[in-house]
């Protein structure tokens, strides 16, 4: 195996990392959401992807905006190592043909805002509930919340930015 062969397995394993993550945060942020807006039910309450049970809905939602951040930073970290690995091939016809590689994040400017959009209302409505803040303070919040993916998802315009050169 050559270094643009495992350049290639590399680009490709990043990739995938970056989407599952992101698919796992939108998940998360699914879950999230429906519970923001349905407020506390009977417990107990399951985590996702971790299932784990906690009786506590405040327990519940600090462990959701935990998983959600911690998908987005695994998904920017993913689409960061995937920018690194397609540069480092060395065959710029392989390189521009890795960029058609059929991903959610190297899509297009609407669906990423789309994403954006969805992702930042969840961090958002988790503020509002664990840190109980509303206005101007629960859109300062949630920034900082979706900022992982705000990171992952500039990234992957960068990607996407390559493609046209």
């Amino acid at each position: 195996m050559n270094l643009d062969e495992l350049a290639i397995e590399y680009y490709h394993s990043a990739l995938e990392l970056a989407q599952k993550s992101l698919i796992a945060g939108l998940t998360v942020s699914g879950i999230a959401y429906l519970s923001a807006i349905n407020g506390k039910h009977e417990s107990p309450y399951l985590i996702p992807i971790l299932e784990i049970e906690t009786a506590s809905f405040n327990y519940f939602s600090i462990a959701l905006l935990t998983l959600f951040i911690t998908c987005g930073a695994l998904c920017a970290h993913g689409i960061n190592k995937a920018i690194e690995n397609w540069k480092s091939v060395a065959d710029k016809e392989i390189s521009i043909r890795l960029l058609q590689a059929p991903n959610i994040l190297i899509s297009g400017t609407i669906v990423h805002s789309l994403l954006y959009g969805f992702l930042f209302m969840v961090g958002a409505s988790l503020s509002e509930i664990i840190f109980e803040v509303t206005g101007w303070k629960s859109l300062a919040v949630g920034s900082l919340i979706s900022l992982p993916y705000y990171v992952a998802l500039s990234f992957a315009s960068r990607l996407k930015r390559m493609n046209r050169l």
